[in-house]
């Protein structure tokens, strides 16, 4: 019966020995680094319930999540591990003392498009820092992404460094609704790129924002305008009833209400939405060395009235990062940028690889509210992820990969079925050494394991045949120089260690 080849999920990876190696150096570097910063590791299940992600994120990251239900239960695979360290936080360690430095590696999922550097499972090396609210945990957690790239030799890189708080002090000043608010928010980088034609084509679509041309309509949005919700509420109530007209079916009345004030003031905003959008084209402006776009930044804060305090948070985060030894000409402040992700509430940062390609290595930020959305106590909280196979790829494209150690040292072959027992004697002795020792599994001659050991590049053979088993000796080869010793079993694990030694 014929058989059908299953073929590779689309936008996974086979991880193969060569590269799974780098991986290991790469994560083992990282995760020296986390430590010597007194981060402790943490590991959180690749599944969760789809909620979680709903509240961290929002409805925007349905279609990136490999989301399903299973016996009534609605779940997902991980697509990163931030909100699921805040769970375990919420769940188990909010009594410990404060600050919890945590780091992970692991897994991540999302329905994304595959190109190069981007798949839908990749791994994650990141920390949280929670229960510290200044600029010296937001600059340690930055110090500590560019360290890990410095230790595995990444040193090409720019750090571009924003706080989201410009824009929502902005947009707290405008009185702007929170679903509005939100938007904005999620938009400023697509502002910088696509015009303010093209969001205000997005607010309408969205929040009908704009639509509204009947005078009458403009007229009763105007009446209501200087009510409370409640009068408002009661008002329509009392005009719908004067003019016998009855609200039926199954929405209760005051929902249909409540929706119909908020479509009236989103009508009314839209003029403050026309200041918004014009202060983010400003503050997409603002972009490069950190003591001039700083300057600028205040200089644009004052002309709208705006208190300039939260830049003094940048100049302190600028400032420190220099005691760090971080190159300061590797910085850049960028205050049109916004990472796209709505949970933000303060500092956020990215990091791109310089050369001829563009590609984010790490991000993060502040994030100040996500416990307490979770259910957790209000705790003020920072982090940052690096994506192992973006960094991987870097690193290749400068020639720095990590040099994969050899795996096996020895060889270890039986020349008859007879000489078995005594081979695996010779093999366990030299793996409680500490070697990395192979024993051949297959029966095949001699000169047929001497070609496998080259082709491999094992470096020594150990050869054990009915001569050796009467003496208590093995045959020791160096396939590197061809030299081929017969030494006492007992000291093969010291001839092969002064061996390497003239091989380097």
């Amino acid at each position: 019966m014929g058989t059908t080849k299953v073929e590779r999920v689309r936008g996974v990876n086979d991880i193969l020995p060569d590269i799974c190696a780098v991986y290991q150096q790469i994560e083992e570097e990282w995760k020296n680094c986390f430590e010597s910063f007194g981060y402790r590791p943490i590991e959180v299940p690749l599944i969760e319930h789809t909620e979680l992600y709903l509240k961290k994120s929002g409805e925007d990251i349905v279609d990136k999540l490999y989301d399903f239900t299973y016996r009534n239960r609605r779940l997902s695979l991980r697509p990163e591990l931030t909100a699921s360290v805040a769970r375990a936080y919420v769940d188990n360690l909010q009594s410990f003392p404060l600050p919890i430095r945590l780091y992970y590696i692991g897994a991540a999922f999302r329905y994304e498009r595959p190109q190069k550097g981007r798949y839908r499972q990749f791994t994650q090396m990141g920390i949280e820092l929670i229960g510290a609210p200044d600029a010296m945990a937001d600059t340690e957690v930055i110090a500590i992404a560019c360290r890990g790239l410095e230790r595995v030799g990444l040193n090409n890189y720019r750090l571009i460094i924003s706080h989201i708080g410009v824009l929502t002090k902005f947009l707290d000043y405008l009185h702007l609704e929170n679903r509005l608010s939100s938007f904005l928010l999620a938009n400023l980088e697509n502002l910088r790129k696509k015009g303010k034609e093209e969001i205000k084509n997005r607010l309408q679509e969205i929040y009908s924002i704009g639509k509204t041309k009947n005078e009458s309509v403009k007229k009763i949005t105007d009446l209501f305008k200087n009510m409370n919700d409640e009068e408002a509420k009661t008002a329509i109530l009392d005009l719908l009833e004067s003019m016998n007209i009855q609200i039926d079916g199954y929405r209760d009345r005051d929902e249909i209400v409540t929706r119909l004030l908020t479509k009236m003031k989103r009508q009314e905003q839209t003029a403050y939405i026309e200041k918004a959008l014009e202060f983010m084209s400003q503050l997409g402006e603002l972009k490069g060395e950190p003591t001039r776009v700083l300057k600028e930044a205040e200089n644009l804060l004052s002309t709208y009235g705006i208190d300039c305090s939260i830049l003094q948070h940048l100049r302190q985060i600028f400032n420190l990062l220099e005691s760090y030894n971080i190159d300061q000409k590797s910085i850049i402040i960028d205050l049109g940028m916004s990472r796209g992700l709505q949970y933000y509430t303060g500092m956020i940062f990215e990091i791109y690889h310089s050369p001829e390609e563009e590609r984010q290595i790490c991000g993060g930020g502040r994030y100040d509210d996500l416990i307490a959305i979770l259910g957790g106590q209000k705790t003020p909280a920072t982090g940052f992820s690096c994506g192992l196979e973006r960094l991987t790829l870097a690193l290749e494209l400068e020639g720095k990969l990590p040099v994969v150690c050899q795996s096996v040292d020895v060889l270890v072959v039986p020349v008859s079925v007879e000489d078995r027992s005594y081979a695996i004697g010779v093999a366990e002795k030299l793996r409680a050494e500490g070697l990395r020792v192979e024993i051949d599994v297959r029966s095949k001659s001699l000169s047929s394991n001497l070609q496998y050991a080259k082709k491999q590049e094992i470096p020594f053979t150990v050869i054990v045949g009915a001569d050796e088993r009467r003496t208590s000796e093995v045959t020791l080869k160096n396939m590197q120089s061809e030299e081929q010793v017969r030494v006492a079993a007992q000291v093969v694990g010291n001839q092969i260690r002064q061996m390497r030694k003239c091989n380097v």
